[in-house]
């Protein structure tokens, strides 16, 4: 990839969040969001601007509840916690868990003394940041995810790897509960320039990775997962995007992910040392991330939080949410009502229901908490919207939520 394309992924992805944020605004009535928290024990760290973090507290929250560590991504040269602030946002709002995104120093034109280790020792910093104040805005300490996408899930899988940086940063690898690592940027740096043999230094220049990682074939092996497997890593998940790159698990630089059976380096690797499930996921590399950001329903989201219920309770099924029950929205064109149908109703007809309608920039304009009692006894719910006179046309979300579950969707109203 060069740096044309990792240009414009970073900038594709940036618009893909703003896009999404803006139809999925009323994600901020659901939580509190703590900003730019100085994360180093001895003040504001290497870089002052980098060194902070933000942490998405979930409305309601009690001591005890679980916790994300998300590590973003951007090649280890772009991005900020800002621009994964939906990351956030979904994952309190929707999931309940107390999120914490850092910043961390990055590998940029403006700062080329940056490279590994400073990556991953910001963030083991951060996570050790969490362990020992995260109690403090209700979230547990003993039940922390460590989640990360693209070059963030290489320090995702480099922190529960190599215990140089967690140990010394003052935490332990048996901090981190579980982790969910997506489309991890890159597993053998090493085995990545071999596959590039026999024009590895014709071409090497001309990727990141000598910005990154330097030319000095120690940090290759130190920043490499690869190298530092052993038996107290946490239980892992890796998601692999169907038109990912092979080289962020291990396989050439020129190869395609296509099937489950393509991943098998990470897989084999890691389960000889702890139970690990490796999945595709369709889209590419941004696009596969963004359903489990955004879409509740999505083959991501679904495996990833039934993964992650299943270390916290040791069973399989999801304890967090009842049975899945769907939207369909249907716009009514001779009276311009909407039409709201909810299926598998039998989901929530013993808990307390409310439908709520937000505008794109998150304004509620209408709750109804009363809706479903007639309907009880049936399999599908029928609900009708006739905005008024004052709604004008435009993207509204339909959001259903229920005492321990929330679904949305977004629907075009047109007067």
């Amino acid at each position: 990839m060069n740096k044309e394309e990792i240009v414009f992924k970073s900038i594709f992805f940036a618009v893909l969040v703003i896009t999404y944020s803006l139809a999925f605004a009323p994600s901020i009535f659901g939580f509190t969001v703590y900003n730019d928290i100085f994360y180093y024990d001895f003040g504001t760290g290497p870089d002052p601007e980098r060194n902070q973090l933000d942490v998405y507290v979930p409305d309601g929250v009690t001591f005890g509840t679980p916790v994300m560590f998300f590590v973003h991504g951007g090649t280890w040269m772009y991005n900020d916690r800002s621009d994964f602030a939906p990351v956030g946002e979904e994952m309190a709002d929707q999931e309940g868990f107390v999120t914490v995104i850092p910043s961390f120093r990055l590998s940029d034109s403006l700062h080329p003394e940056v490279h590994h280790p400073d990556h991953i020792t910001d963030v083991a910093q951060a996570f050790k940041w969490t362990v020992e104040y995260i109690a403090e805005y209700g979230g547990s300490p003993d039940r922390i995810v460590l989640c990360g996408h693209s070059s963030g899930g290489h320090l995702a899988a480099l922190l529960a790897t190599n215990l140089t940086y967690l140990e010394g940063a003052g935490a332990s690898v048996f901090d981190i509960k579980c982790a969910v690592v997506f489309s991890m940027g890159i597993y053998d740096i090493p085995g990545l320039y071999r596959d590039l043999e026999p024009y590895s230094s014709m071409l090497w220049p001309y990727t990141p990775f000598p910005q990154i990682f330097t030319d000095d074939t120690l940090n290759w092996y130190d920043a490499s997962p690869k190298y530092h497997l052993h038996d107290s890593m946490p239980p892992s998940i890796f998601f692999v995007a169907q038109e990912d790159m092979e080289h962020i698990i291990g396989g050439t630089y020129y190869g395609l992910v296509t099937l489950d059976g393509e991943i098998d380096d990470v897989y084999n690797d890691f389960n000889e040392y702890q139970p690990t499930d490796t999945f595709w996921i369709p889209g590419d590399h941004d696009y596969s991330f963004s359903y489990f950001v955004f879409d509740p329903e999505s083959r991501a989201r679904t495996l990833a939080i039934g993964f992650i219920n299943r270390v916290f309770t040791g069973i399989e099924e999801n304890t967090l949410k009842p049975a899945s029950f769907e939207i369909s929205c249907y716009p009514n064109p001779f009276n311009s009502a909407i039409t709201i149908e909810i299926a598998h109703a039998e989901a929530f007809l013993e808990t307390p229901v409310q439908l709520q309608i937000y505008n794109i920039n998150g304004k509620l304009v209408h709750s109804d908490r009363q809706g479903y009692l007639s309907l009880q006894g049936t399999d599908a719910c029928i609900y009708k919207w006739q905005p008024g006179q004052s709604v004008p046309s435009g993207i509204y979300l339909v959001k259903v939520t229920t005492s321990n579950r929330s679904v949305s969707r977004r629907i075009l109203y047109l007067k």
